[in-house]
């Protein structure tokens, strides 16, 4: 089975989206991250320190990445097995096309459903800014796609 480029970029980055909003909201809470999710997190408290958030803000922030933490970390759970369930069926002697197509279809929707979190997530973190703010976040945000040679094609983090 092939699967286009878009496609492993668009699941891939939704996913690490929504792994590094709830290590971010881990983070922000201080617990640690979980393995694999540092990068993502500094990355957030970067974007965070430049908007210079008051104590009241930063307060917010933290109460809106803990209230996605327990969902966000059942939603994983729920990836995770349905990627595993498409590996399974793919990687069977004879895979069923049916069985195979329905994995896909949910990993198709739970990308598509993380990156519906991830744009709620930022909806909930805009209302806290003021607009000096929110322009700084999206010239945070264009900034590092333009540097980690990302498009601007729609995402969640884009307006």
């Amino acid at each position: 089975m092939t699967y286009k480029p878009f496609q492993k970029r668009f699941f891939g980055t939704a996913a690490l989206l929504l792994a590094g909003a709830l290590a971010a909201g881990a983070a922000l809470a201080q617990s640690r991250p979980g393995p694999g999710h540092e990068r993502f997190a500094r990355g957030i408290r970067a974007a965070m320190a430049i908007l210079d958030l008051t104590d009241a803000q930063k307060t917010k922030v933290k109460e809106i990445f803990a209230s996605q933490r327990t969902e966000g970390m059942a939603f994983r759970a729920q990836v995770q097995a349905n990627r595993a369930a498409l590996r399974a069926a793919a990687a069977s002697a004879n895979p069923d096309p049916a069985a195979v197509g329905a994995a896909f279809l949910k990993v198709r929707a739970d990308g598509q459903a993380a990156a519906a979190k991830m744009k709620a997530v930022r909806t909930q973190i805009e209302a806290v800014l003021t607009p000096e703010q929110k322009a700084k976040l999206d010239g945070w945000i264009a900034a590092h796609r333009q540097q980690r040679g990302m498009s601007r094609r729609g995402g969640p983090w884009t307006n």
